[in-house]
């Protein structure tokens, strides 16, 4: 697998393949995060700084067109992905991160989600990235598709557009994060 070509390796990560990895990270937690635009990304790896997780990174195969994308969001379709860890032995919490398209999740997280395995009675947590509105019906379909494979849901969490890029999301990030690591 080749590594991402149109994005840089987060400070204080290190790549192995498309695969970004705190250094010494505990493996107890994943963060599969799926971004089109940096925001998700953004979120996903300041999260992955304060919990000491894993970061996954969903990627389409192949090139697709966003109108598309977001018909089959809205539809809840499954897209194809590039190869990624889905399988979760040796993990003990699952986060999804994700952006709102349509009101729903983009495909190739319906997909990534499709694709989990070993997470029976696992927990999970769902972290929305969105424009505006529609976090609630885009956790309920993760939520679905996880809970399906016997997984537990324990928080969520959204920001918006607007505040990922003015920095605002660091405290909502840092709550989510707090209640993570309080169990």
């Amino acid at each position: 697998m080749e590594p991402p070509t149109t994005c840089s390796v987060p400070q204080g990560l290190f790549m192995v393949g498309a695969y970004y990895s705190m250094k010494g990270y505990s493996m107890a937690i994943r963060i599969a995060y799926f971004s089109w635009t940096g925001h998700t990304q953004k979120v996903a790896t300041a999260l992955a700084e304060r919990v000491n997780a894993e970061l996954v990174r969903i990627e389409p195969r192949g090139s697709f067109n966003i109108a598309i994308g977001g018909m089959k969001a809205f539809l809840s379709m499954r897209s194809p992905i590039k190869p990624c860890k889905t399988e979760l032995a040796g993990i003990e919490e699952l986060i999804i991160a994700t952006p709102v398209w349509s009101g729903k999740v983009p495909p190739f997280v319906n997909e990534y989600c499709s694709a989990v395995t070993g997470g029976e009675g696992k927990p999970f947590h769902v972290f929305t990235e969105m424009g505006g509105k529609g976090a609630e019906s885009a956790i309920a379909s993760v939520r679905q598709l996880l809970e399906k494979k016997g997984m537990r849901f324990v928080s969520s969490a959204s920001t918006v557009e607007r505040d990922v890029d003015s920095g605002a999301f660091t405290a909502t990030v840092e709550r989510f994060a707090a209640g993570i690591q309080k169990k």
